[in-house]
């Protein structure tokens, strides 16, 4: 399952939410450890969700930014999405600041199928 992404990327998709970057260091360590083969695709988004939603890199859109990523990962691997669930996924990890990698991923599994 590919997941190809740039900060860059991330940067476009988080400004069109109204965001600007505020730390790039989490960002960073999740570009660097998703472009490892050996993760899985639920792996690879939970890193990318844990630097979004927990660390806070952006002054704003966060969540949504995180949402569109599901969205489009799991568009790309032909997966369905349980949106409230998703959503409330989100909301939960920033929320309660969850950093464990394996408990978003299996977050994630359970909303996207």
């Amino acid at each position: 399952m590919c997941m190809d992404i740039s900060k860059e990327d991330l940067l476009r998709i988080n400004k069109g939410f109204g965001g600007n970057l505020r730390s790039s260091s989490s960002l960073d360590f999740a570009i660097d450890t998703i472009n490892k083969p050996k993760l899985g695709f639920y792996t690879k988004l939970a890193y990318l969700w844990r630097a979004i939603l927990v660390d806070h890199p952006f002054s704003d859109g966060n969540k949504r930014t995180a949402l569109f990523l599901a969205y489009a990962f799991s568009e790309e691997n032909k997966k369905k999405v349980n949106r409230d669930l998703l959503i409330y996924q989100a909301t939960s990890i920033a929320k309660k600041n969850l950093t464990n990698i394996r408990q978003i991923a299996w977050r994630l599994e359970n909303a996207i199928k």
